[in-house]
Formats: structure tokens, sequence, C-alpha cells
């Protein structure tokens, strides 16, 4: 099917068979396609925040968005930045973030212009859940029914229709992958339980990967505690009629502006409770820069991948979400949720990781890179906590580079012995002196 921004006489007759087949479908119970297109409609924006397009636009570059419906039905969008021919790279936002998480910080420190600029071809791709997914097929977004998916079906529908889609208007068999937290939990889980995209993927860059987590001596006390209450949190929020979050709306935009922006004494709340769930080291933050950035925060997602998450942290095991034994039994054809199978994964992979990101560990990241079969390398980036790959002050000097000098490596087809060794080893930067420190002085900003 396509659903074309072309208005011609000729485009639309041939599009009838495929609007028939998509009303048709819309009555079954399943849904065994997938399928993308240039809508007539733009992607959702909100009046007090710059859209993907102006965003873009910024770094001097002109966006083309594509609605993508995934096998089970979801309607997503995915937005190619520029028109380069360079090879593809999908960049896969976290949790409770979308697409223009990659593009706030401008042209000269998001990790997504840097790759334009190389000559990349970068594609954003936007989850179900967050407020880019307006629809399915089968239920309205106000239907309880639509929000019933997990981190499982993120993974089997929604990076594989990504990736296909990319491919196909490309006319490739590989792309590059780069993800961070929750884009690293559900490539782990496409290749594992879909791993023929294995060979669809030339490198995986996987940024504060997790799969398998800190142990509880690790966890902060605000962590142990929402991971031990989730199961009560969640069943109490379904009962209030709650199956999303969602702070995407103006009224909500315009408190976290106030709060967590304007006014300095709320600000300094909102840093330690940043740091209270992704690690300290708040001085490598651009004020200015969080101040853009915190109303592009709460884009949405489902209860049930949150639960799923805490889930995971709570066994410490990488496996499907657990809905008790009936609900398993029909759902999965057993009374336990089956494991993930990190050894299915064969991909090219790079690990990265940050000593002071509280949601992973060096023992996690090296438990999840002894059971991957193709793993190319494994960095600490030092000093980092969970979003410093994304916001960190220094990312666009000492880890971005890195990240851009590995996929060349790739494309040259350089072992993985001679990545590690032509690499500068960012742990190296821990003996030299730093050219941006971390410290309480202003960064730059340009």
């Amino acid at each position: 099917m396509l659903r074309s921004t072309q208005s011609s006489a000729v485009l639309c007759t041939a599009m009838l068979p495929s609007l028939v087949l998509v009303l048709l479908l819309q009555s079954t119970s399943a849904v065994n396609y997938f399928s993308y297109g240039q809508p007539d409609r733009n992607p959702p924006k909100w009046p007090n925040l710059l859209s993907i397009d102006e965003l873009a636009q910024r770094g001097g570059y002109q966006t083309t968005n594509y609605e993508v419906i995934t096998e089970d039905g979801y309607s997503l969008w995915i937005h190619r930045i520029g028109n380069n021919t360079g090879p593809p790279v999908l960049i896969q936002h976290g949790l409770m973030l979308a697409a223009d998480q990659w593009l706030t910080r401008g042209p000269k420190k998001d990790l997504a212009f840097l790759l334009l600029k190389k000559g990349y071809d970068v594609w954003l791709s936007n989850l179900r859940g967050t407020v880019f997914n307006e629809y399915s097929v089968k239920y309205p977004k106000s239907d309880k029914r639509f929000w019933d998916f997990s981190l499982q079906e993120i993974g089997m529908y929604d990076l594989p229709a990504f990736i296909d889609t990319i491919l196909d208007i490309r006319k490739l068999n590989q792309l590059f992958y780069i993800g961070h937290s929750q884009g690293t939990t559900v490539f782990f889980l496409m290749c594992s339980i879909r791993p023929e995209y294995n060979d669809k993927i030339r490198g995986a860059v996987l940024m504060a990967p997790i799969a398998y987590t800190p142990s509880a001596k690790e966890l902060t006390p605000l962590i142990r505690f929402l991971r031990g209450k989730s199961e009560v949190i969640h069943s109490f929020l379904r009962k209030l009629g709650i199956h999303s979050l969602d702070f995407r709306s103006e009224q909500t935009i315009n408190f976290l502006r106030e709060i967590c922006a304007k006014n300095k004494n709320t600000r300094l709340l909102c840093l330690h409770l940043l740091e209270l769930g992704a690690g300290e080291d708040s001085n490598n933050l651009n004020l200015d820069e969080w101040n853009f950035f915190i109303p592009y925060y709460g884009a949405g997602t489902s209860l049930y991948v949150v639960l799923h998450f805490a889930q995971i942290y709570s066994t410490g095991e990488f496996k499907a979400l657990n809905l008790g034994s009936v609900a398993n039994l029909q759902k999965y054809g057993r009374i336990k949720p089956p494991m993930y199978n990190l050894k299915l994964i064969t991909a090219p992979t790079i690990l990265l990781w940050g000593p002071n990101d509280i949601l992973t560990s060096e023992n996690s990241v090296k438990r999840i890179a002894s059971e991957l079969q193709n793993v190319l390398l494994v960095e600490e980036v030092p000093k980092f906590n969970h979003i410093d790959f994304y916001l960190g002050n220094n990312a666009p000097y000492i880890l971005y580079p890195e990240i851009i000098t590995t996929l060349n490596s790739i494309l040259k087809n350089k072992s993985s012995s001679d990545i590690r060794k032509n690499y500068e080893s960012i742990a190296t930067i821990k003996s030299k002196k730093e050219q941006y420190p971390y410290s309480k002085k202003k960064y730059p900003t340009d």
C-alpha cells in the first residue's frame, strides 16, 4: 500500500485498491502487512514547540515525513532529514522521548546534524505510544486496548517496519542503527525474536544499553522503591482509567517551562530529580539547552512498557512482560513469559556506557557483551550519566566524533581488532587535559 501526498488523478486511481484493503483490514482481528508512504497530512505539532521540520530547518535541512503502518496496524512516523545519498542511519529515541530528541541542540552539537555533515543519510523514528502515534487501524487512542503493548510489540513490529521502509526507499540491503536506552532494548529484542533482521544491520551503536540491569545494591533508593512497587502502581493507575503517560499537552509544556526552565529555584529541584533518575553530574548540562529541551520530554508511552522495564529491573532477567499465568498462556502459550536470547544477535555491535548512569552499570554491560555474537567495541564514556549521551555538553566533542569514526571504519570493512586498535579510546580522555572540562562555568552553545 502507498499513501502519497501527490494529488494526480493517476496516483489517486492507483491508490484505490490499497484504500479498500485498509478498510477491510480494519474489520479483521489481525493485520499481517506493513506499508509506508507520504500522506496528505503532516505529523502532529504543538503551537508552543518547534516541529521536526522547523528543528531540521535550523540546520539548513528539509524533512521528508513518512507514515508507516506496522504489521499489527499502528500508524507511526519516520522522518528523513535532508536527502543525502550516503549510508542510511536510523537513530532511535529513548523512553518518553520522540524523534525530536535528536534535533534540539542545533547543527553544531546534535548527533543527527553531525552525521548529516559527514554525508550519512539520517532517519529519525517515533515508536508506538508516543504523541506521533495517532491511531491504529483497529483501535483509536481513546480505547484502552490501543495501549495493550509492551517492549515486545515495539521490537517485533515497529523497528522492522522502520528498517524495511528505509531499505525499500534506498534500495539497499543494510543500514546503520543508533539507539539510546529504550532504543537499545527494543533493538536487542528485535534481533533476538526476529533474527533475520541481524543481516539488515551493518553496524549498531548502542548508548546506555539496557537488557540486563545493575544489581540491587547498584541502584538508587528511588529506583529500588519504584521497581518494587511497579505492579501496585500499574494496577492502581489502570483502575483509574489511566493506560498511558503523555506530558506533551500545551498546558504541560507551559508548566514544565515555568517550573523547570524559567524559575531558578524550582529549576534546581528539577535538576535534582533528574539526577535521581539519570545519575549525577548535572554540571555537564548547558542550562540554556536544558531550558529548550525540557518541554520535549514526556512524549508518551504505554503503562505496559513502563511495567515491562520495571519487571526487567526487578528480576534482572531480559524476558517478555509477565501478565500472570492465565494471560501468559493466552499470549505466549506458556505459564511463564519467555526469555529473550541475546546469543541470537549477530549484528555488529558497539556498546557505550557511562559510570554515572544509574540505569546501567559496567557489570550489566559486560554481561550483555558476553552474550552478543559480534561485539566490535565496549567503551566507557567518562563521567557520563544516562542523558549525557544526547544532552551532555562534551558529547559533540568526545563522543560523537568517535561514533562517526567507528561507522567509517565499518564502511571500510575493518576488522573488530582494527577498529579497537584505530579507535581513540574514549577512556584515555581520563588522563588527558580535557578540552571541554566538567565545571560550573558555561559551556559553548554554538
